[in-house]
């Protein structure tokens, strides 16, 4: 009897704690996953934010904008790829990677 007391007074605990966890919680999880299977996700990583940003400069150039808003994306892209390359560390390769998602998704945004 006093067992599954404690255990529902855990699962109590267990779903306050996952209600309340905080986006550092989030991507400290994101940067472990990331290193379990470090590889393959720098391949998608490097995909998708390199199809983004040359979409991105693509939609820039298509308006005219000026010519640093393009260095700015293309820079933005090239580091993030870089750092995936030169094998940063995983909170490095995830906050480059999510940097360079939503800068490009802004810009698309603004020259569309």
């Amino acid at each position: 009897m006093n067992t599954s007391k404690q255990s529902q007074i855990n699962a109590r605990n267990g779903s306050q704690n996952s209600s309340n966890r905080g986006i550092d919680t989030w991507f400290n999880e994101q940067a472990e996953k990331f290193e379990k299977s470090r590889f393959g996700w720098m391949a998608m990583g490097i995909t998708i934010q390199s199809c983004l940003g040359s979409i991105a400069c693509g939609f820039i150039l298509q308006n005219n904008a000026h010519v640093i808003v393009l260095a700015t994306c293309a820079a933005i892209t090239m580091a993030s790829n870089a750092v995936f390359i030169a094998l940063g560390s995983g909170k490095l390769c995830l906050s480059m990677f999510y940097l360079s998602i939503f800068l490009n998704t802004i810009f698309i945004i603004t020259n569309i």
